[in-house]
């Protein structure tokens, strides 16, 4: 005896439209609310996620008056120094922290006879930044600290580096942040290429006001590829304008070139914000 056959089993279009009876009736309830429950969450990430929609980031090739811009310190404005000494620097703490023009260089070591009108010293770096108070000065990413030296860099200041500052680099500032800045896109020098820019998040404030909008940064990006000395171009206030610094300083970049070497730039980015 041959059995017969029990025929196709029930398919998707059988289950929306109700032709296979009560027995695939379940079936077809708990589809249809299962298909409904992926679309709202399906609709709800769509939301969260396109809060924020940025275009690709736009580097500018006319740069605004820097002398109208706010500035906004990162960190790491780049210094380096030295007396020639044939002993690493030594190790202490910065001296006054300025961004007037230096005029007396960090150093170690004192003169016998002091000046007729005194000046006290300092380095290029912004006020706000909180620095060790008092105590000898030195070079604070020296381990040497058992004679007085203010290293083999130089003219002035103290370090490894050059010109007036303390550290590695070059200039009155302080730490390994870029120097011998060069204009992009100008006398042979490459513009520096976004690899790397995770998107900025919008402000509690800004999100209830449906603020929207173009925050342009003017930064330099240094021989690493990282972003220094950030200051605000075009603002728009609510927050967004903090949002965007936080952004912009996690981003990495190409660096630009002269002569097939790397070298630090100045140029403008704008973080685009809007809500859709």
């Amino acid at each position: 005896m041959t059995a017969a056959s029990s025929g196709p089993g029930p398919n998707l279009f059988s289950i929306l439209s109700g032709d296979s009876g009560d027995l695939y009736r379940t079936r077809r309830e708990t589809f249809v609310f299962s298909l409904l429950a992926q679309a709202a969450i399906l609709g709800l990430l769509i939301y969260f996620t396109s809060c924020v929609i940025r275009n690709t980031p736009e580097i500018s090739s006319r740069l605004p008056k820097f002398n109208e811009l706010q500035r906004v310190f990162s960190g790491h404005n780049g210094g380096g120094g030295g007396g020639r000494d044939v002993i690493p620097a030594s190790h202490g703490n910065l001296p006054k922290a300025s961004l007037d023009t230096q005029l007396v260089p960090p150093t170690v070591i004192l003169p016998k006879e002091p000046p007729k009108l005194p000046v006290e010293q300092s380095v290029v770096v912004a006020p706000e930044v909180q620095l060790p108070p008092g105590g000898q000065i030195g070079d604070p990413a020296s381990q040497f600290s058992q004679m007085l030296s203010n290293g083999p860099g130089g003219p002035g200041g103290i370090g490894p580096g050059c010109c007036d500052g303390i550290g590695p680099s070059n200039g009155p500032g302080v730490g390994p942040g870029p120097s011998e800045i060069y204009p992009a896109g100008k006398m042979g020098v490459t513009v520096p290429q976004v690899i790397f820019d995770p998107e900025p998040s919008f402000s509690d404030e800004a999100r209830k006001a449906k603020a929207q909008g173009i925050v342009m940064l003017v930064l330099v990006v240094g021989k690493d590829g990282r972003p220094y000395d950030l200051r605000i171009g075009q603002s728009l206030g609510m927050g967004l304008d903090e949002k965007a610094i936080e952004a912009v300083q996690r981003w990495r970049f190409r660096p630009a070139t002269l002569n097939g070497q790397p070298v630090a730039t100045q140029i403008a980015v704008q973080v685009d914000f809007r809500l859709y």
